[in-house]
This record gives C-alpha cells, sequence and structure tokens, in this order.
C-alpha cells in the first residue's frame, strides 16, 4: 500500500522554538527560523487529498513552537481545508510557554475547543527556570477553563525515570486537570544526538515502564487520567489492534510537511530524512525511493521478535528506537505480566 486510508499530517509551521530542549528532535532554537508558505501547503494537501480521499485526516500543528508563525496564515490554511474538506480534524502540539494573548486564545477557541490541545512537561530538560514553568501551569489552567481538552507528552529521559515515581507525575497532571498523558519515549534525532547522556537504557525504561502498569492499577490512577500509552498497550492485548508505536505503518499513514516544504513521513526524523517535496506531483512523492526505503526498514522486523513471547502484542514497536544487544526497547515485562496474569478486566478499565 502506497498510502494508508487515515492519514495523519504533521504541518510544521517553523522549524525553530523558543526554548531549547536536550531531547527535541527538532534541534529547539538552532532549528531554521523560517515559516511555512499556508498557500503552498495547502496545494499538496488538496492534491493528496484528491489522490486518494481518505477515511480519516487528521492535521496537526506542529514546529518547532507552531505558535511563533503568523496566526493568520495558521487560520488561513485551516479555513482553505475546512471548507473543502470539513470532515479533517486539527490539533496542535505546543510548548505553552509563552504569554497566552487574546489573539493566541481567540485562536486556540476558534480551532482546537473540540479538538484538544497536545503540550509538554519534561523532567530537567524543558523549563530554564521556575518562572517558565509557572507561565506554562499558568497557561494550561486558562486554557482548561476556557473548555479545552488537554493531552501531556512526558518524554521518559534517564532523569525522568530515576528521579519520579509514576504515579507521582499522572497526580501533578492530574491535580492541574489535565485529561490525557502519554509517556513517549525518545529517539536519536536533533538534539537527542548531542545530548546521548539523556536516554536511559532500555532496561530502566522497562523496568519504570512496569512500574508505572503496577502503580496504575494500586491506585486506580485510570480514574484520574486517560493513560495514553497503557491504552495502547491494553488495545493491543484485547483486540489485537496495533496503534501507534505498534502499528509498523507510519510511513504509510503519517505525512510530515517541513516549514521549507520537504515532506517525509515521522516527524522525529523529517528534518533530515524527508524524501520529497510539496512542490513535486503527488505519485512523485509517495514513490521516491528514499519513502520506499523507509517503509520497507519499517516493516522489516528484529530476528529477537520471531520467538519473543509477546510478539502478538508488541508487533516490533517502533522501529526507530534502537535495540541494546537483546533488549530492546518495548514495554516488555510490562506486556509479559499482562500475558501470564490475563486480567481482562483491568486492562479495559485502561482503555478509553
Amino acid at each position: 500500500m502506497i498510502i494508508s486510508d487515515s492519514i495523519n499530517i504533521y504541518l510544521k509551521t517553523t522549524e525553530t522554538c523558543n526554548l531549547n530542549c536536550d531531547h527535541c528532535f527538532t534541534s529547539g532554537k538552532n532549528g531554521k527560523k523560517i515559516f511555512f508558505n499556508y498557500e503552498k501547503t495547502f496545494d499538496f494537501i488538496d492534491r493528496l487529498f484528491s489522490f486518494k480521499k481518505p477515511k480519516h485526516a487528521r492535521i496537526l500543528f506542529h514546529g518547532g513552537e507552531p505558535m511563533l508563525a503568523p496566526i493568520d496564515s495558521m487560520e488561513s490554511i485551516y479555513s482553505l481545508i475546512k471548507s473543502k474538506y470539513p470532515e479533517t480534524s486539527f490539533g496542535i502540539q505546543t510548548n505553552l510557554v509563552y504569554k497566552l494573548t487574546e489573539e493566541k486564545l481567540n485562536f486556540f477557541n476558534k480551532i482546537f475547543l473540540k479538538e484538544g490541545i497536545g503540550t509538554s512537561w519534561d523532567s530537567d530538560i524543558r523549563f530554564e527556570n521556575i518562572n517558565q514553568l509557572l507561565l506554562w501551569e499558568k497557561n494550561v489552567k486558562q486554557l482548561i477553563s476556557e473548555g479545552h481538552k488537554i493531552s501531556l507528552m512526558v518524554s521518559l529521559s534517564k532523569s525522568l525515570i530515576k528521579n519520579y515515581q509514576p504515579v507521582d507525575i499522572v497526580q501533578y497532571a492530574s491535580d492541574l486537570g489535565i485529561q490525557h498523558i502519554l509517556f513517549e519515549r525518545i529517539t536519536s534525532n536533533g538534539n537527542a544526538v548531542i545530548n546521548p547522556e539523556i536516554q536511559p537504557s532500555n532496561a530502566d525504561l522497562d523496568s519504570w515502564l512496569l512500574l508505572m502498569y503496577e502503580q496504575t492499577i494500586k491506585y486506580n490512577l485510570h480514574e484520574k487520567i486517560h493513560n495514553m500509552f497503557l491504552d495502547e498497550v491494553a488495545t493491543s492485548f484485547i483486540n489485537r489492534l496495533h496503534t501507534a508505536n505498534r502499528c509498523r505503518n507510519c510511513e504509510q499513514s503519517l505525512v510530515t510537511i517541513n516549514a521549507d516544504g520537504t515532506v517525509s513521513g515521522c516527524p522525529n526524523s523529517a528534518p533530515e530524512e524527508y524524501w520529497g517535496n510539496i512542490e513535486w506531483s503527488i505519485p512523485e512523492n509517495l514513490t521516491s525511493k528514499k519513502r520506499l526505503h523507509t517503509m520497507s526498514c519499517e516493516l522489516k522486523r528484529n530476528d529477537n521478535c520471531l520467538t519473543c513471547p509477546v510478539n502478538s502484542i508488541c508487533n516490533g514497536d517502533c522501529h526507530r528506537l534502537p535495540w541494546e544487544g537483546n533488549i530492546c526497547a518495548a514495554p516488555k515485562s510490562l506486556m509479559l505480566k499482562m500475558k501470564t496474569e490475563n486480567r481482562i478486566e483491568d486492562y479495559q478499565k485502561l482503555l478509553w
């Protein structure tokens, strides 16, 4: 299949950011200080949807920090897409470390009130000082008071899994009023390449994710907040439906449009592993040699996966997460525990 029936488009409005996080795959403040061209970007999306109209399409404003771009450009492409493809949904991933002006708030309320907003909180690697953290918390609370649903992304750095219990992070997010939380593993892209010390070992990562599951069940954390990582694993176990990191078709279902007009699949590797351009024809983009090569790499499994007792649940996990000898980056201990105990009623509680 050249492209999936469901398409998620990461629309990077810029390559730069007001922050400079050590793990950022877009290189933070060192990213290109450019903005997207909304007219050319719409033309590409229009041709893509005309080539094969997706059953489901979602567009996520991304970056860098997307809110650095002119708001009128973002509103323009939103209006153009919604007028022709009204079923398309929209989202945004923003750091919320800036003054929430009336213009920005109006933009959020116009587009994302029913869709949801994604933001991040990361131990020791995001906020440069207490004032940035307090500003972020203030903005989160204000958006929630306006009726927004907030999804919190938390990167699993070495520092975080060493210094924080899962229950404490979930409780903190819940106390802020956040509805969804996603624990993300760090890929070796952008700033993470020059800061390898932030990466936990696969073994330590595995242990922490098992603890997260055990604490979720023990303290009924699923009643406080929707844990998207555990939902994904539970979905794989109960329904044998592989989503997100376990779908192994990201390169067929994800399209990242960089701010300079280059096109890629996975947003984490998009700045350096692009395979197309918005000015090319759709067939040129979808059948480019670089794209087909990346798709083949994603579909290939490590030989150890063939004999793994949780292969049916795991499905090989994200192909961009490297193995360390015979130890993968998947939550193997968590999945083994689920398979051994087979507590279906508990796993169903994790589903949203």
